[in-house]
């Protein structure tokens, strides 16, 4: 026999053992028909191959065939019959199908599929041709059972148009649903004809299990129901009844609107008219009044739908552009408003074309008409329109209408009354313009200014432009009541501020209620006074704003009765604006960092700890100071500056821990409190980390920049005297890093205490020493690789100093260029070793190879504006052979600013100077730049 798909022989033993097995497996796999899944398919196979093979192995060919077909039969035949009957009974009027059917799709134009269990337990195979071929459409299988003694007939319904789930773009239009079905057993259903429904007539005969396969004609499967004839039946009539009622009610406001357009010539008539003949001929669809009109077909029913879809549209846009009296305002926005019918108005014909695609665009155009219409309508309201005023209200419904529909369509609000909701809801919005167009038509002519106003008119006007709220307590109801404009601002219901004390204390600051709470009690006791404070009360979504109030006791007749009136003011933005003042005593204004105060107040502090507690990590600081950032303000302005600060201070920022502090103590220089690490190693690397990052290229307006930090290090010992010793201490190890040559590292140590009065000494000393033109210039010999031929010199400075002996250039050259020394020095070095060079030449008369002299360009150097001329000036003066000059300059120089080394290093070999690039490789330079510079050597 075959079972599941899976042929079974017949137990070719007949041994007792395998016949006593026999009746208890097939009883079982009834047991176990609806327990096991069609994941079991393979694996009974699988067992029963086994069993089979272990029999042989054991030479008990009956044991093994009985355990291969018990397996086979327990296991192999379960997929088939996973498909469970619904089971019918005469009292059931409604089964939504397609929550116990299986569905199927992508599989060609023919399905099999495995029917329900009948009454003997036996489940076949069935297969199902598609009615047209190539369509490979979807399929919904089901299973319906008879228990009963008599015959069952039932209909099996699908709409043909649902809004729920029908989507917003590209939406599922009025189609045909159900193509045709397919029974297992018995005659075939039979379609009944019907505009709204796909319906099929089904009869199952007494204790019949048959199966149907539907095949779908649409792209998503549709909700098919089972219904009792004379329930559909109740429940079309009703559905019917409701929309008849509805589209009643339209019609007849559509029709007063039309007709008292005759008595009173006023636009806004006819634009609301529109809005109620459109939604009428969207209603008449579902009631199904163009086919009783016309007798189309029902396919027919999706142009209508679109059609009227994009009409609704279209009159909404009207209607706002006539109700808000656009036509009054600018020349652009009548012709963009214009533009805008036009192109609604477009839709509607363009449905005969494509119905699916007008329909997505007149859906979204509504989403796109109530943002743009609660903008327009915010905006004249809040300017004081009365027409916008009025609107609001209406318009509110018609965006909670329009979020509804939205969540329909996307399938995400579901169920029986969604569509007669959203029909209402349309409805009543409709009615609520009519009412507001007919207040505007109806209004009478402004009066005339009459009589000058009362003085309690002008105190309540002018109440109400200090933006005040009235406040009030009766300690006799122990009540407190506030105006409504609290609760507007806060976001709360009105009249959720006018309870007891206790009750409104909770909308209080927890900070502030108990101070609240003693100021009541006070005024209580005493019978009266004033009551002046400024609170926080929290909003609906959990904000809080301040508030100052302003009260005072009223006389009442009886003393045990008091009343307080006063006045509530927002100062939230006076606070916050306070709160800015403080934060920015403390914190630096671009960066957000902590200033040089806070952080020497967190430093004091973690100092404090650790005298305290002594068993904490002492603090480290590290200094930062960013290399030559003078120079970048000077070359790319202020606003390139501050942007490379705030990287920098982000970089930083990545290598903090959470108990760590960055602080930016003045314009270029950062300082680090380290409290958690006291790891010398650990402490090393982070240093290391922090420099490497600094050298990191900054892409800042399409130019790639290069700076890099000169980093000092020191670590509470408990020999500083104050938490600003520390400071200083880091900071004399950031100038020894910075006078080593930039870029580096270093540790404080108690020698470097005297080094800064040292470097102010070393400041004025070069002074004077350029003024006396006391530095050296030494020249060290340069030869050619080949035949060892001497090429020329290079220039090298040395400074012999009075008291410290001869200074090499990286122990004065830094102190140079930070007091703007550098340029009168680098014009001494230029000048002199052109008056060299021209001596050597005149005695070796080389005219083949002129000997070359080599001068090294320092950074502040290279972007001065005045090098070019005084190079072209030097050279034009002392005569000297062309390109024996020749400027060094670093790769790191030329790297901080690669688009104007570019353009200045052009300019000076055009004056006649030979440029040598040196130190490649050590930055973060490629060979592509070697292109882009002009360099010689």
């Amino acid at each position: 026999m075959t079972i599941s798909g899976y042929a079974l022989q017949s137990n070719p033993f007949n041994c007792p053992i395998h016949m006593a097995l026999k009746d208890k497996i097939w009883e079982l796999r009834t047991n176990l028909t609806h327990f096991l899944g069609n994941k079991m398919n393979v694996f009974g196979t699988f067992i029963s191959i086994c069993a089979h093979f272990v029999g042989r192995k054991l030479r008990f060919k009956a044991v093994g065939a009985s355990i291969a077909f018990m397996a086979s039969c327990l296991l192999a035949t379960a997929p088939g019959l996973a498909l469970e009957p619904i089971v019918l009974t005469p009292d059931i009027e409604r089964i939504e199908i397609t929550q116990f059917s299986e569905h199927y799709k992508e599989r060609g134009d023919t399905l099999q599929v495995e029917t329900a269990i009948d009454s003997a337990g036996i489940s076949n195979r069935m297969a199902v041709k598609a009615q047209t071929p190539g369509t490979d459409p979807k399929w919904i299988v089901f299973a319906l059972k008879n228990p009963t003694d008599k015959q069952i007939v039932r209909l099996v319904t699908a709409r043909r148009y649902n809004l729920v789930g029908s989507r917003i773009l590209r939406p599922d239009l009025d189609a045909q649903r159900i193509v045709h079905m397919t029974p297992s057993v018995g005659f075939l259903p039979l379609r009944v004809p019907n505009d709204a429904f796909d319906i099929y007539k089904i009869t199952l005969e007494p204790g019949a299990t048959v199966t149907f396969v539907a095949e779908l004609s649409n792209a998503r499967f549709p909700r098919i129901f089972l219904w009792e004839q004379l329930a559909l039946t109740k429940k079309v009539r009703d559905v019917t009844l409701f929309n008849g009622i509805m589209l009643g009610i339209v019609g007849i406001l559509a029709i007063f609107l039309t007709a008292i357009f005759v008595a009173n010539h006023k636009a806004i008539f006819p634009a609301t008219a529109f809005i109620a003949w459109c939604v009428g001929a969207y209603l008449c669809v579902d009631f199904g009044f163009w086919h009783k009109l016309f007798r189309l077909n029902p396919d027919h029913n999706a142009i209508y739908r679109a059609g009227s879809e994009a009409a609704i549209a279209a009159s909404l846009v009207i209607f706002l552009y006539v109700f808000l009296r656009i036509r009054f305002w600018h020349g652009w926005i009548k012709l963009l408003f214009g533009f805008w019918i036009l192109g609604q108005l477009g839709l509607i014909g363009l449905a005969i074309l494509d119905p699916t695609m007008v329909s997505g665009f007149a859906r979204l155009s509504l989403l796109f008409i109530g943002g743009m219409g609660s903008l327009l309508i915010g905006y004249l309201a809040v300017r004081g329109q009365d027409r916008a005023l009025a609107l609001v209200p209406t318009w509110l419904l018609f965006l909670v209408w329009l979020f509804g529909a939205s969540v329909a369509a996307l399938g995400q609000l579901s169920g029986e009354l969604v569509t007669p909701a959203l029909t209402s809801g349309l409805v009543l919005i409709l009615v609520l313009l009519g009412f507001t167009v007919t207040q505007f038509a109806f209004r009478s002519f402004e009066p005339l200014a009459g009589a000058p106003p009362s003085q309690l008119q002008l105190r309540s006007l002018a109440l109400e432009g200090a933006g005040a709220a009235v406040w009030q307590w009766s300690s006799r109801r122990d009540e407190i009541s506030v105006s409504p404009e609290v609760e507007d601002a806060l976001g709360l219901h009105e009249g959720e501020l006018t309870c007891r004390v206790e009750q409104w204390l909770q909308y209080l600051h927890p900070s502030d209620r108990e101070r609240f709470r003693l100021l009541m009690r006070s005024l209580h006791e005493k019978n009266g006074g004033e009551l002046q404070l400024e609170f926080r009360m929290r909003g609906h979504e959990g904000h809080f704003l301040w508030y100052e109030l302003r009260a005072h006791s009223v006389t009442m007749p009886h003393q045990r009765s008091l009343r307080c009136v006063g006045l509530m003011r927002d100062v939230s933005s006076t606070k916050h604006s306070q709160e800015r003042l403080l934060s920015d005593a403390v914190h630096d204004s671009l960066t957000g960092l902590p200033n040089r105060e806070l952080f020497l107040d967190r430093l004091q502090i973690a100092i404090g700890r650790v005298k305290d507690e002594g068993n904490i990590s002492p603090p480290t600081v590290l200094f930062v100071d960013i290399d030559r950032f003078k120079h970048v303000n000077q070359s790319f302005g202020m606003v390139i500056g501050d942007t490379m600060l705030l990287t920098i201070a982000r970089r930083l920022k990545r290598h903090l821990g959470p108990q760590d502090s960055l602080a930016r103590l003045n314009g270029d220089q950062f300082a680090i409190l380290l409290v958690t690490e006291n790891n010398p190693q650990e402490i090393a690397l982070l240093a290391e980390r922090i420099r490497r990052s600094l050298r990191s290229p900054m892409k800042i307006g399409g130019k790639e920049i290069i700076l890099t930090g000169s980093i000092g290090i020191a670590v509470y010992d408990g020999t500083q005297l104050s938490h600003q010793d520390l400071v200083n201490e880091a900071e004399l190890a950031m100038y020894r890093a910075k006078r080593s040559g930039t870029d580096r590292i270093e540790i404080f140590k108690p020698t470097m205490r005297g080094e800064r009065d040292n470097r102010l000494a070393l400041e004025s000393d070069l002074r004077r020493a350029i003024e006396r033109r006391q530095i050296k210039i030494l020249y060290q010999p340069i030869t050619k690789l080949k035949g060892e031929d001497l090429a020329g010199f290079e220039a090298l400075i040395r400074w012999d100093h009075p008291k410290h002996g001869r200074l090499s250039p990286d122990e004065f050259i830094p102190i140079a260029e930070e007091s703007d020394l550098i340029s009168e020095l680098g014009s001494y070095v230029l000048n002199q070793a052109v008056k060299d060079a021209v001596q050597w030449n005149r005695i070796l008369v080389r005219e083949d190879a002129p000997l070359v002299v080599s001068v090294n360009i320092s950074s502040r150097e290279l972007f001065r504006q005045e090098l070019y001329q005084e190079v072209r000036m030097i050279l034009a003066r002392e005569q000297l052979p062309e390109k024996s000059l020749r400027l060094e300059v670093t790769e790191s120089l030329v790297m901080e600013n690669p688009e104007g080394a570019v353009e200045i290093l052009g300019w000076l070999r055009n004056a006649g100077a030979n440029l040598a690039l040196d130190d490649f490789g050590t930055g973060y330079s490629s060979l592509s730049y070697l292109h882009r510079f002009p360099f010689d050597t």
